[in-house]
């Protein structure tokens, strides 16, 4: 791997990983582009270190408040107001997220390869997407995550699942099912970020499995540091683009990448 790819590919995944985009997909499209078939294990070990410390970085304000009040009568604001009932709701999101991650781990690697499956699952985000818009659209607002019923973070955890297909984006189906089923922009956003933790290193513990001998290297540290600083920023457009009703834009450029990644694919 050059230095170019990896920094290409590190930009794209701190990007990707966190826009409602699909971070998987386009590390198949733009791998594709590069001529690489079969993704470099340590690197996307890497590349998902970094991700998963933006979001602690990012929400660290959050998780230290929620620490605070689990361990002591103090109550907090937001989702520390009641850190045990926001404990719940993680593990409930996280049960489906990681039977169905299981189910399909062994076929992740000819999913990721095949171009045409990834372009369908980016229309399928970009139906998600829309959908998600026309609900904000008519202006109701969400209740309070903690308010809702233990069938809701149970059901963001199974658009987690499916969001490891390649092409399926993770932060669009978490987000996007929390809006349709009538909780507020905000906790979307909050709620799908810091749910995206224990997925994350899920899905880093499922890849150390194939993990060599690591050396110092230029390409991963670079990598790293990329991944991370972008990682940051798309977190905070997202929170934005969620707030202000804007996930329609992310659906354009989901269809037009479905297009082009089903253009690729037939093309071999």
């Amino acid at each position: 791997m050059t230095l170019f790819q990896a920094l290409a590919l590190a930009f794209v995944q701190g990007m990707t990983e966190f826009l409602p985009v699909s971070s998987s997909g386009h590390l198949a499209f733009f791998g594709r582009i590069f001529g690489m078939k079969a993704p470099d294990i340590n690197f996307d070990i890497v590349l998902h270190m970094a991700t998963l410390l933006a979001v602690l970085i990012y929400y660290r304000k959050q998780l230290i408040g929620l620490t605070v009040s689990l361990f002591s009568r103090r109550k907090g604001e937001g989702f520390a107001e009641n850190p045990l009932r926001f404990l719940f709701f993680v593990i409930l999101t996280s049960i489906p997220t990681g039977i169905i991650g299981l189910a399909l781990n062994k076929r992740m690697e000819k999913l990721h390869e095949n171009l045409i499956f990834v372009g369908v699952c980016f229309f399928i985000t970009a139906v998600m997407l829309f959908i998600t818009h026309l609900k904000q659209r008519k202006g109701i607002t969400g209740t309070a995550l903690l308010n809702a019923g233990w069938w809701v973070p149970a059901l963001i955890g199974v658009a987690q699942g499916i969001a490891v297909l390649p092409g399926v984006s993770r932060s669009g189906f978490t987000i996007g099912a929390a809006l349709l089923l009538g909780i507020s922009a905000t906790d979307s956003a909050d709620y799908g970020f810091l749910v995206s933790i224990p997925a994350i290193l899920g899905a880093f513990l499922l890849k150390l499995g194939g993990i060599s001998a690591m050396g110092l290297s230029l390409n991963y540290a670079l990598g790293f540091i990329l991944a991370f600083a972008v990682g940051l920023a798309s977190i905070r457009l997202v929170v934005v683009f969620v707030e202000k009703a804007r996930l329609h834009y992310f659906a354009a450029y989901m269809v037009i990448l479905s297009v082009l990644t089903l253009i690729l694919g037939f093309a071999g």
